[in-house]
């Protein structure tokens, strides 16, 4: 990989992998605002039944999108790997060269602590 092009790789699917860690984040928030919505939903007097079991459709939706989350998370980590490891001998003791590897690092124990292997 040409030097000016290793970095535009390093840095493009080190910000892919960055935005999906922040989206994951992001995502446990809106669940957490979920699941109080439906507590505040079921002590309402004015809401039946059919209000609280849309609300926990809706969050329902929610986590089956989390698992969304992780593959795509897995995938571009794994490409983020890849190039850190093809431009290692070129761009090994570069800033975006570490960046890369640390930002791998992060993702791969958030995947680790979800339980997903990074082992392709």
């Amino acid at each position: 990989m040409a030097g000016a092009d290793a970095v535009k790789q390093l840095k493009i699917k080190t910000s892919a992998v960055s935005r999906l860690m922040k989206d994951r984040v992001a995502s446990d928030r809106e669940i957490e605002g979920q699941k109080e919505r439906i507590g505040k939903v079921r002590s309402d007097p004015e809401k039946d039944e059919h209000d609280v079991a849309k609300q926990e459709e809706v969050l329902a939706e929610m986590v089956a999108g989390r698992a969304d989350e992780l593959c795509r998370l897995k995938d571009f980590a794994l490409e983020l790997d890849s190039v850190v490891e093809l431009t290692k001998a070129d761009l090994g003791s570069s800033e975006e060269h570490a960046n890369a590897a640390d930002v791998f690092g992060q993702a791969a124990a958030i995947l680790k602590r979800e339980g997903v292997e990074l082992d392709d």
